[in-house]
């Protein structure tokens, strides 16, 4: 472990920088809002941008990381990370700061699509486990912080401050990157980027993207909401008739054929559905039900992300001892178990009960997502690890878009009111929109349990 230390440190770091932005920059956007003079709609761009963005790039980041190398592509991601990092700290207004997220995005498509790369094709087997599930601890510490800080920070240091803050330790990455991580480069011969493929699932992942959302403000069936999922659709088709045609395709459709990799990931998108769409309704039901105030909600958000983090490395290190596919199943069933919890939560609820519950969500998830991670990446070919890396993380970003959508509409179909306690509606239709919603996500967590018995019978996550 000693001689893969400066590597873990390093993909630990940045992953926790990752984890850090994502929440810190989401827990500050009214405070954006304020200091532009502008509404918090509005505001939302910043986190909405970032996120579109940097699921549109990551197909197209993980196939040059195979051709290139990843060394190579991995430094020019921190550094292009920093660069929007800092300048999102200068912005001298609200346009510029959601160009410069932009930017930050980038950098950020790179990182998220190649660090599981890096760990299959750098770390040994027996302990690649063990180091998906310190990364996705570090992740999780990330996000644990950045809740639990960012009022502090903004307070002290203003708004742009939680840019500047990742700035060093982006410093600290990059040294570590150029003197110690080696360079994979996997594929031979003459190998050419897939352009006219990369525009194409580019516009359609943005259309989509885009289309999910903003379908709730401008109307599902409106016009543009329309179009954009009808050019997404021929976009996405046209995509994929592409990669079936050429040699060098940007994502060979092949690798689907893996059950331990299509169906690994189609449960991964059904667990994202789960996270983020509790992420999105967790807040409301803390304040409409409990009666939290929003200071004290924050702590308790906070709950599920600290248990993440003992459970994510737990199941790395077992997942390199033990078959994946029993992790995998384990956890699934844990998850569907902890959001049948949460419909026991009431008005009267005891505090240590709640905590109970989340914290058992909390452990539930981190111990399904390295194990299937470490599943996912064994399983690819060496020569495309980069590619099946990104589409991972991609299948992963789209669950979290479709979880905030399909959490959302559950609840708004039984409670449509957007205020439903200044609209006066009774409690107990409150407490049973959030009920209905919460059995959504159970159901959610079926099907990714269906999916996981589905896979192969590979003896060992590391096999």
């Amino acid at each position: 472990m000693k001689k893969y230390f400066a590597l873990i440190l390093n993909l630990s770091l940045i992953h926790f920088l990752l984890g850090l932005d994502i929440n810190i920059v989401s827990v500050t956007l009214p405070s954006i809002a304020s200091h532009f003079g502008i509404a918090g709609n509005v505001a939302s761009r910043v986190v909405w941008v970032y996120l579109l963005v940097l699921t549109c790039f990551l197909l197209a980041f993980g196939r040059l990381g195979d051709i290139k190398g990843y060394k190579k592509i991995y430094f020019s991601g921190i550094v292009v990370f920093i660069l929007g990092t800092t300048l999102c700290y200068f912005a001298p207004d609200f346009n510029l700061l959601v160009f410069f997220r932009i930017i930050q995005a980038l950098g950020s498509a790179v990182l998220f699509a190649l660090t599981p790369a890096i760990i299959a094709a750098g770390i040994p087997e027996g302990m690649r486990g063990k180091v998906y599930g310190i990364n996705y601890s570090f992740t999780a510490l990330g996000g644990i912080i950045g809740r639990a800080a960012s009022g502090f920070i903004i307070e002290s240091f203003g708004w742009n401050s939680v840019f500047i803050l990742s700035v060093p330790i982006g410093l600290i990455t990059l040294f570590i990157t150029y003197k110690h991580l080696d360079e994979y480069r996997p594929e031979k011969g003459n190998q050419k980027f897939d352009v006219p493929g990369t525009v194409l699932v580019f516009s359609g992942l943005f259309c989509f993207l885009f289309a999910v959302n903003n379908g709730g403000d401008f109307g599902w069936l409106s016009f543009r909401i329309l179009a954009l999922l009808s050019s997404a659709f021929v976009l996405l088709t046209a995509f994929v008739i592409r990669q079936l045609k050429i040699d060098n395709p940007l994502f060979d459709l092949r690798i689907l054929r893996d059950r331990d990799i299509s169906l690994s990931v189609l449960s991964f998108i059904f667990v994202y559905i789960i996270t983020n769409g509790m992420i999105y309704i967790t807040p409301f039901f803390f304040q409409w039900v409990g009666g939290f105030p929003k200071k004290e909600t924050g702590l308790l958000m906070a709950v599920p992300s600290l248990l993440q983090f003992f459970s994510g490395y737990l199941s790395g290190h077992l997942s390199d001892k033990l078959h994946s596919k029993i992790i995998c199943t384990v956890g699934s069933i844990l998850i569907a178990l902890s959001l049948l919890a949460y419909t026991l939560i009431n008005s009267a609820t005891n505090i240590y009960f709640l905590i109970l519950i989340l914290s058992f969500y909390g452990f539930a998830i981190g111990f399904f997502i390295p194990s299937n991670t470490n599943k996912i990446m064994t399983s690819a070919p060496a020569e495309q690890k980069g590619i099946v890396s990104s589409f991972m993380t991609t299948s992963v970003r789209l669950g979290s878009a479709f979880g905030v959508v399909f959490f959302g509409a559950v609840f708004a179909y039984f409670v449509p009111q957007k205020n439903p306690v200044l609209a006066g509606v009774p409690d107990g239709i409150i407490l049973d929109g959030f009920r209905y919603t919460f059995l959504f996500g159970t159901v959610a967590a079926a099907l990714g349990f269906v999916t996981v018995l589905l896979t192969g019978k590979k003896n060992r996550g590391n096999a």
